[in-house]
């Protein structure tokens, strides 16, 4: 027997809440706040990576994302960072909530009995047999697991009781005394743009300033350069940088913001934080083609992905707000509103990404071209595209039979028999 033993700590340090580890390539998880981007991401955002969303043209679908993210953040527990440059952030009316913490949405008011009986029958409802023991990907398993079974979640999720992801219900808010209670900071940008008057050594430059305040949020707790104290827990920092690249952010030249990008994933890859951006990629086009820097920007992020909406791809904003009184679908087949496109997955410790492994859209028959997504009253959810049926469900796609003026031949005439006499051929 050997007389080596390995060196163990006496007392191991807990994961940080609402985590889980990759088994692809053991890296640290946390959700998005979405089930289903979260599968496509291979199980999640990792801790240390950025996520660009590049922004749909004309429609907020992107910031859908955005509050999913900060709302999973409030959720957890974790410390969150918003840096806003366009746009006045107001959490309360922002942010959907779940169930048991949650107000409803006064744009949406609150849900009758009828509704509550058909959501329970809809829970009972029997499915074909060969689809019972195949996972979910929606809101009601965000861990695409059964709640019911603390034991199947992995080790870093199941020695707290906080869960991975929430089941958010945009029909819902926080109410103000949780969003009051959580550890938010809020970035506002026109703040920043009255303190870079006065300053001489950055050169009015935006990237710079958020750099610096990400820099020290970072260092106040959530290096990983740097030891905790005794009996102190890790957490998380959640940081959202809203429209970056826009026309309010403003740069000493125009590669500030490749600087910034560069600076940022430094700080994060020794950190507990991640990041997710929201990016207008269509105000770098010229003539219908992409600015050879959106490349470049997508090279400095971990994962890249594009919301392609319906209303915004070849619509004017006149057009969408007449479809939007009128009251018309956003989409020729009324049951998606756009397509999701994949440019990159993260490949943080592992040469390869975990989305064919780990992905259930993936491995399901879907693949990262053929991803759609779709905003109902409740819930956004990313699925498989489909074709609809052709000419529609209402329409009839049997033809009727058409009545024609030949004479018919009466029954028992057979070829070379006469009417009215049996056919010598039959038997």
């Amino acid at each position: 027997m050997s007389s080596f033993k390995k060196r163990v700590p006496a007392s191991q340090p807990k994961p940080p809440p609402a985590t889980r580890i990759n088994p692809h390539s053991a890296q640290l998880l946390v959700s998005t706040g979405v089930p289903a981007l979260d599968d496509v991401l291979g199980g999640g955002l990792p801790v240390g990576g950025v996520l660009l969303i590049e922004q749909d043209r004309q429609t907020g679908y992107s910031n859908t994302l955005l509050s999913y993210f900060a709302s999973q953040a409030i959720a957890a527990g974790h410390k969150l960072c918003i840096v806003n440059a366009d746009r006045d952030v107001n959490l309360a009316s922002q942010l959907p909530g779940w169930a048991g913490v949650s107000r409803s949405a006064p744009e949406s008011g609150t849900s009758t009995g009828a509704e509550t009986e058909q959501g329970g029958a809809g829970d009972k409802m029997q499915i074909a047999w060969r689809y019972q023991n195949l996972p979910r990907v929606d809101g009601r398993e965000a861990d695409t697991q059964s709640h019911s079974e603390p034991s199947a979640r992995p080790p870093s999720t199941a020695a707290t009781d906080t869960p991975y992801c929430e089941n958010f219900d945009l029909s819902m808010r926080i109410p103000q005394k949780v969003i009051d209670r959580a550890s938010v900071d809020i970035v506002d940008g026109d703040a920043i743009a009255r303190g870079m008057s006065g300053t001489e050594n950055k050169s009015g430059d935006m990237y710079r300033h958020v750099l610096e305040k990400i820099s020290a949020l970072i260092d106040d707790g959530f290096s990983s350069l740097k030891p905790l104290p005794p009996n102190a827990e890790r957490n998380i920092l959640r940081i959202e940088l809203r429209s970056l690249g826009s026309g309010f952010w403003r740069g000493s030249d125009p590669n500030a913001i490749l600087a910034f990008l560069h600076g940022l994933r430094g700080l994060l890859r020794y950190s507990y934080a991640a990041c997710v951006i929201s990016f207008p990629a269509y105000l770098y086009e010229e003539a219908g083609v992409r600015l050879p820097i959106v490349r470049r920007i997508e090279h400095l992020c971990d994962a890249v992905i594009e919301l392609e909406s319906f209303e915004g791809s070849n619509a004017t904003p006149s057009s969408i707000v007449a479809r939007q009184i009128k009251g018309e679908a956003a989409s020729s087949s009324q049951e998606y509103h756009g397509f999701l496109h994949i440019h990159k997955l993260p490949r943080l410790n592992s040469l390869t990404a975990s989305m064919g492994r780990l992905s259930i859209l993936h491995t399901g028959g879907g693949s990262a071209n053929n991803l759609a997504f779709r905003l109902r009253r409740k819930k956004f959810s990313i699925e498989t595209y489909h074709l609809p049926i052709e000419g529609g469900v209402t329409e009839r796609r049997v033809p009727a039979k058409e009545e024609s003026n030949t004479p018919r031949l009466p029954s028992g005439a057979g070829c070379g028999s006469t009417p009215g006499r049996k056919d010598p051929l039959e038997f």
